[in-house]
């Protein structure tokens, strides 16, 4: 897919969904644990499930380019017309390096190129990492009145189990917006 800096990102194989179960749990670990229950920062995504995603082409990895050793994914569900990016993570050992956002940027063209009219997401409020983060990079923060029927559903998960409903909040990246704001910098 693309190179960054030592690092590659591609799609997921089936063969790494321990080691994305890892580095899950490693990201987890950064949380303050007021905001993230201890049985969530210790539980992590099935791995039958980042292997489905894997076969299926919903998992993106950032892994080191002469190792090929997946240090960061990102793992997306469909909901036509929109792609959900359920979650992004890099890990520790690995932080503060621009990953995050060239991961992030993956997950926009590979919405863009499937077609897709929208990338949403659920994510803390507060912390530097997730919203303020996700907003430099073209995510705008939804209210109420503007969830759709599957995010709506995500927000109810999230306080059923265990996240405070206060921290967390919606978000959405549109590609028509993202099209505008490129023609407008492009002139020519």
């Amino acid at each position: 897919m693309m190179e960054t800096a030592g690092y590659r990102i591609r799609p997921g194989k089936e063969s790494e969904a321990s080691r994305l179960a890892e580095i899950e749990r490693a990201a987890a670990g950064v949380f303050p644990s007021e905001d993230l229950p201890a049985s969530m920062a210790k539980d992590t995504t099935l791995v039958v499930d980042f292997e489905r995603a894997a076969r299926e082409d919903r998992l993106i990895v950032l892994a080191t380019r002469e190792e090929g050793l997946p240090v960061g994914f990102a793992f997306l569900e469909p909901e036509p017309p929109n792609l959900h990016l359920e979650e992004i993570d890099v890990h520790p050992d690995h932080a503060r390096r621009g990953l995050g956002a060239a991961l992030l940027g993956a997950v926009i063209e590979y919405a863009r190129s499937r077609g897709y009219g929208s990338i949403s997401l659920c994510t803390f409020r507060h912390l530097p990492w997730n919203a303020p983060f996700y907003a430099r990079h073209g995510f705008r923060v939804l209210g109420p009145g503007e969830l759709s029927a599957d995010l709506a559903r995500r927000m109810e998960e999230e306080v059923a189990s265990g996240l405070d409903a206060n921290k967390r909040v919606a978000m959405l990246h549109s590609m028509e917006d993202a099209r505008a704001v490129r023609a407008r910098s492009d002139p020519g």
